[in-house]
């Protein structure tokens, strides 16, 4: 079964960020989110159904975020939408001969 998705249906931007280790002004290092790259998504909410087979795998994901399929994204990556709402990844799904890519998210405040 193919999943095609036309471009109609991404019509969000966002950003997808890594976590990277920086030098502070007193030698030690910390973490910060770098942007990694800006694309077209499909965003919606997970449905009743959906959150129950998430739960039932040890996923806590209530979003998903779909995009055209990129090698370099990783689960340890996070979403930034464009109203300023973080989503921390929590796994992801790759769909039909790597046309899509699915990040299975959770929102998350900082």
């Amino acid at each position: 079964m193919t999943t095609r998705v036309s471009a109609g249906r991404l019509d969000r931007r966002i950003t997808l960020q890594q976590k990277t280790a920086a030098r502070g002004a007193l030698g030690g290092h910390h973490e910060v989110w770098s942007n990694l790259a800006t694309v077209w998504a499909e965003v919606r909410d997970l449905s009743g159904r959906e959150i129950f087979n998430a739960k039932a795998v040890g996923s806590a994901a209530t979003r998903v975020v779909t995009i055209r399929y990129r090698a370099d994204i990783k689960a340890d990556h996070r979403v930034l939408l464009g109203n300023g709402i973080k989503l921390r990844i929590e796994w992801l799904r790759r769909i039909e001969r790597h046309e899509t890519l699915e990040l299975y998210c959770l929102e998350i405040d900082e």
